[in-house]
């Protein structure tokens, strides 16, 4: 039975907006990018890319579009986009410089191991996932200040603008929000910050318009009063208060968003970059790097063997991948030698036992942008698990993440929770250059899922394969299993039955799905032809992609 799909393609022009409602007739079909040579934004929600596209054609540049495009999505998007949360960023500059920008949460000064123990000296359940003790200082507004800072060209009050108008105009509500918002009900309603998003007091319906005025005044006083409003100004108590003391108020003054190094590797000719740990970000490209030790000169894809390359360097994510601080020269991931190692303990014929790593959720949104002088964004912000902690900031009109549940419980693991230390994190932005020149930047949020879901979808261009099959192609992921276990695979619909007897002969365990996964994307890509750029959303969730030409 064949599936069918509608998506909704926005192409920005200088001068004009047109939307154009354009039907995938089935899986197989071309998911029509869009195709320019000159300003690209593509984002989880169409009007938030609007708000990028319109930044870019008021003479903004990439960091510009990607500032505006994130705070759009704190409005219409809080279980993802929101300034109590934080984020990654990889640029790139026109002059060719690639660099990276951490503006992560992170724990306070009275933090412990201590903190999720009872008095016997065991894990409370659920303490480091929910409530006060789930925090860390939210890092969004920080960040937001530190790269137009250095990069911006336009006021940053004017990259605000159009997230407040937003929020006192009223949005449409999403599928997805109007799920966060019914799985939190009994949560948010309550609290100041959160009743404006329940009008007739309970979860608006799809389609339905609300308004966040708390939000749009809370947006207003920091764009003009600056980061020291939120940090250590009034802001700065409520969030204190809210998290009941516990994240003082000199823990939330003293924080700022940390410039680190990008790591790289080159495969395929390209280079790949991506931001350190304390992200799973490096999986991506150790990933690609295992399986192009094993490819040869294949133009075909073996999916045992990506597959296996993902689980073999997955198997050593929660023992080497944590805040190193300044000892990131420590980090053995992307080591050719290691990944050599690691190739090694790959069996091409069958698939081998291997330790997967721990449950990690999301609540992640991703963005790139491209301007039309070179200089280029891929961004994540998060809130976490649903809407983070769904602790409101008193009627400031946003709420705090949970990313204390990215840190290790064990007793002096590396990632255990410690004074001003930064948690894992599953965001894997990338951006990829060729010979010193942009060729790609892609991301997809995804929680645990996003370096498989990349690894596949990347090698599929790396491999000269067009933009619109990589996008419709049918994607599959490993959840989490235990410690030395065999491989399970989730499949998509749509996958040539000749592989997955393959997989099956191999060892694999494959559970064929009925439907494309909503969890499974969205991927948002900007990728460089041979003539021209391309830019393409993702049918899974409701994205748009933009331009300007």
């Amino acid at each position: 039975m064949k599936n069918f799909f509608i998506y909704f393609l926005s192409i920005t022009f200088i001068g004009q907006i047109q939307s154009i409602e354009l039907p995938i007739i089935e899986y197989q079909s071309i998911n029509h990018p869009v195709i320019g040579d000159q300003g690209m934004v593509v984002s989880q929600r169409m009007i938030a890319s609007e708000v990028g596209a319109s930044i870019l054609r008021q003479g903004g540049n990439a960091v510009d579009a990607a500032v505006a495009t994130g705070l759009a999505l704190a409005v219409v998007l809080p279980r993802a986009g929101n300034i109590g949360g934080g984020g990654f960023m990889v640029f790139r500059k026109n002059d060719g410089e690639i660099g990276a920008l951490d503006f992560r949460e992170k724990a306070p000064l009275s933090a412990s191991e201590n903190m999720y123990l009872d008095k016997n000296g065991d894990i409370i359940e659920k303490l480091s996932e929910e409530g006060a003790l789930s925090c860390g200082v939210p890092g969004t507004i920080a960040g937001i200040f530190s790269v137009h800072e250095r990069f911006g060209s336009l006021e940053i009050n004017r990259l605000f603008r159009q997230a407040i108008e937003i929020c006192t105009k009223g949005f449409k509500v999403s599928t997805e929000l109007h799920q966060s918002l019914k799985n939190h009900e009994e949560t948010l309603k309550i609290q100041d910050s959160g009743k404006e998003l329940y009008p007739s007091g309970r979860a608006p319906d799809v389609g339905d318009t609300i308004q966040r005025t708390l939000l749009a005044k809370t947006l207003e006083s920091i764009s003009f009063k600056g980061p020291d409003y939120f940090y250590k100004g009034e802001v700065n108590e409520a969030i204190s208060e809210a998290l009941l003391n516990i994240i003082t108020k000199d823990d939330i003054s003293s924080f700022n968003s940390q410039w680190i190094e990008p790591l790289s590797i080159e495969m395929y000719g390209k280079i790949g970059w991506v931001t350190p740990p304390h992200t799973q970000s490096y999986l991506t490209l150790a990933t690609l790097k295992i399986y192009e030790i094993l490819d040869g000169d294949s133009k075909d894809i073996d999916l045992h063997t990506l597959i296996e390359s993902y689980r073999a360097a997955a198997s050593q994510r929660d023992d080497i991948t944590y805040d190193y601080g300044n000892n990131i020269g420590l980090f053995p991931g992307l080591n050719t030698e290691y990944l050599k190692s690691l190739s090694n303990l790959i069996d091409l014929d069958n698939s081998s036992k291997f330790d997967q790593p721990s449950d990690i959720g999301g609540g992640t949104a991703y963005m790139c942008t491209k301007d039309n002088e070179g200089n280029a964004v891929s961004l994540f912000q998060s809130n976490y698990y649903g809407i983070g902690s769904t602790i409101g900031v008193g009627d400031y009109g946003f709420f705090l993440h949970n990313r204390g549940a990215g840190f290790n419980l064990s007793h002096n693991h590396p990632n255990s929770l410690k004074p001003g230390r930064k948690p894992l994190h599953t965001l894997s932005p990338t951006m990829w250059s060729v010979d010193g020149n942009l060729d790609m930047i892609i991301g997809s949020r995804g929680g645990r899922y996003q370096p498989q879901l990349l690894s596949h979808f990347i090698l599929k261009i790396l491999k000269n394969e067009n933009l619109e099959n990589a996008m419709t192609s049918p994607r599959w992921n490993i959840d989490e299993f235990g410690k030395k276990s065999l491989s399970e695979i989730n499949i998509e619909p749509g996958l040539d039955k000749k592989i997955i007897e393959e997989l099956i002969n191999k060892g694999h365990k494959v559970n064929q799905l009925a439907e494309l996964q909503n969890s499974y994307g969205p991927i948002s890509a900007i990728v460089k032809t041979e003539d021209n750029w391309k830019a393409s959303h993702d049918l899974r969730v409701d994205t748009s992609s933009s331009i300007i030409e």
